[in-house]
């Protein structure tokens, strides 16, 4: 009988052992996690379960019954140490060895981590797993401080579920703007209203000079001068690929396991998506995209292209972030090099703004405006011709489909 292995135990990889089943596999179908949770959704870590709104159970993906309902070999608590390549078979830390006839990597990222005064302390925090979000979760109390290193999306989000939780909240980021390396600068300035409004204090241009405490952070000296006693550090600087499985079994890696379109390594029978696949059209430059979209989908083709179907796969560029009541959503690119951009005014605070080259809408971000990106996908896919100024002042989008 034909065997899929599968490493990796998050969203990717339960869809890729669902997507292998539907499309009529009838091999062994064996996922190799190394955490002892079921599967589980990441999302809601920095948001509900970190606010105590919703438990870890929650957050279950593929548990023990649906595995077997399925037939999927669901294995916890199993590292893979080596992929052997010329054997066909992978090796667990646990001394054993399963033999493969096609292999799925989607062992996703981790944290980045800062080195120095923070490592170490008892109250420095990570935010990955569900372990993770346990730990911070004991801290979230009201009246204490939280500091949160880094702008992007986790630290903003902890930030505000600090705030919710009644807790202080500051943010330090280095560089000028909010979530800079996915924002364009006029959203990141938005963003940042949002969240001073809701009295989360925003230091930008800004880094960490001094550290002072023993065990634990107690406080931080700014490079602006200015002093914080802290309760609680949360860092959340970026992520990196967990691409070591692959580059110590001879696969071709950098910033993740580089795959063709059709999610193939330098292997042919193996494969990668989510987070740890780095995908390559042609010469081009390889392109890792961190979000739940593009992890779920690639994971279904890189299913259905190992069952034999060489479906190219297109990235997924869609996202969303909750942050207090504001829902931000963006797909496509949204600064794009000599475009125009066109800005739809909403409800209060709300907006859609428009990426546009040419006549051709090639991005779009809806902020406070959830419903407008379900027609915005539809435009896009469609190929909607921007003639005028009918994203801007058509009174339902819909019309314009």
């Amino acid at each position: 009988m034909e065997r899929i292995i599968i490493i990796g135990g998050g969203l990717a990889a339960v869809t890729a052992a669902k997507t292998l089943r539907t499309e009529g596999f009838e091999g062994a179908v064996t996922i190799l996690s190394e955490e002892r949770h079921l599967p589980y959704d990441r999302p809601p870590l920095s948001k509900a379960v970190l606010q105590g709104a919703a438990d870890a159970q929650s957050t279950c993906l593929l548990n023990a019954e649906a595995a077997q309902n399925l037939g999927i070999d669901l294995l916890l608590n199993q590292r893979v140490e080596a992929i052997d390549r010329d054997a066909h078979v992978v090796r667990l830390s646990s001394g054993a060895s399963l033999p493969y006839d096609r292999l799925l990597i989607a062992t996703g990222s981790r944290a980045r981590t800062l080195d120095g005064p923070f490592e170490g302390k008892g109250n420095v925090f990570y935010l990955r797993t569900i372990a993770d979000a346990e730990r911070l979760r004991a801290q979230m109390v009201p009246g204490k401080r939280l500091l949160s290193i880094g702008a992007g999306w986790i630290g903003l989000e902890v930030a505000a579920t600090a705030r919710k939780s009644g807790m202080e909240a500051v943010v330090v980021e280095l560089a000028d703007r909010l979530c800079a390396r996915s924002l364009p600068p006029d959203v990141g300035v938005a963003l940042a209203a949002v969240h001073r409004s809701n009295g989360t204090v925003i230091h930008l241009n800004t880094s960490i000079v001094t550290v002072g405490g023993e065990d634990q952070v107690e406080s931080v000296t700014l490079s602006n001068g200015e002093m914080l006693a802290v309760d609680v550090v949360v860092i959340g600087i970026g992520a990196i690929a967990n691409d070591a499985i692959a580059r110590e079994a001879g696969l071709e890696t950098g910033n993740g396991v580089i795959v063709d379109e059709f999610l193939r390594t330098s292997d042919p029978l193996i494969y990668a998506a989510g987070d740890v696949a780095a995908m390559r059209v042609g010469d081009g430059q390889p392109t890792r995209m961190e979000s739940w979209a593009n992890a779920q989908d690639q994971a279904a083709a890189a299913a259905r292209n190992m069952l034999g179907k060489k479906e190219p796969y297109a990235i997924n560029t869609w996202f969303w972030s909750d942050q207090y009541d504001l829902n931000i959503q963006m797909i496509g690119d949204n600064q794009p090099e000599g475009g125009t951009i066109l800005v739809r005014k909403g409800e209060g605070r709300s907006f859609t703004r428009f990426a546009v080259i040419g006549d051709v809408l090639v991005g779009a971000i809806c902020f406070g405006a959830p419903r407008d990106m379900a027609i915005v996908r539809r435009l896009i896919s469609k190929g909607y011709a921007v003639t005028d100024d009918s994203l801007i002042t058509a009174p339902d989008l819909r019309k314009l489909l």
